[in-house]
């Protein structure tokens, strides 16, 4: 099953350095323009997915539409997808968090899957979930290939999973808003990664 990762587009808290989480906030002009950006890059390459599956969150659910309008396929709500809880740091700036707790902060973004943010989930958690997800959805045999709409760091979790076969390395699998993965899960196993795409986003006028 041939599965293409998106992240939700540019949203008011991305832009102002706020975590977000379960929480959610507006897309804004320029993210619209990332998501056209995204449907012409598929158009041109070709891309093709039977099914949409997206987190319910508003940002999410808002590329999903788009997504399955542009497969003419179903849409389908799965919360499994959503982002890492970050408990009680929902709301806060991602840089008074980094200015108060450096240590909490650096294993929460760059060090330690394991770290569980104070009323929320721990990366392992999150992406362990979604990569559930995936096989499961493989298992069931419906579909050749499937898009997946969720957010940026807990996609950082599941590629690191994927391709490294371990979690460690999570901070180096960026995941930009409205960029891509595509890979091929058979089996329970993920096959040909490709991750970050991102440049149908390179020379956005807006």
């Amino acid at each position: 099953m041939k599965v293409i990762l998106v992240r939700h587009a540019e949203t008011e808290w991305n832009t102002r350095g706020i975590i977000q989480g379960r929480e959610d906030s507006a897309l804004t002009k320029h993210g619209q323009c990332q998501t056209a950006a995204l449907l012409q890059a598929f158009a041109e390459n070709g891309y093709e997915a039977e099914s949409v599956y997206a987190s319910p969150l508003g940002r999410t659910w808002n590329m999903g539409q788009v997504l399955a309008k542009h497969f003419r396929c179903s849409l389908v709500a799965e919360a499994t997808l959503k982002e890492q809880a970050f408990g009680q740091l929902e709301g806060m700036s991602a840089e008074q968090f980094k200015k108060n707790h450096q240590d909490e902060a650096n294993a929460l973004f760059e060090l330690d899957a394991e770290y569980c943010p104070p009323g929320g989930e721990s990366l392992t958690q999150a992406s362990r979930r979604i990569i559930d997800f995936l096989i499961n959805l493989e298992k069931s045999g419906h579909y050749n290939a499937v898009c997946i709409v969720s957010h940026g760091h807990v996609s950082q979790g599941v590629l690191a999973s994927l391709c490294d076969g371990n979690i460690d390395q999570f901070a180096r699998y960026a995941h930009p808003n409205a960029s891509y993965s595509v890979f091929d899960i058979k089996n329970g196993r993920c096959e040909t990664i490709r991750w970050g795409i991102a440049t149908h986003l390179r020379h956005l006028k807006c």
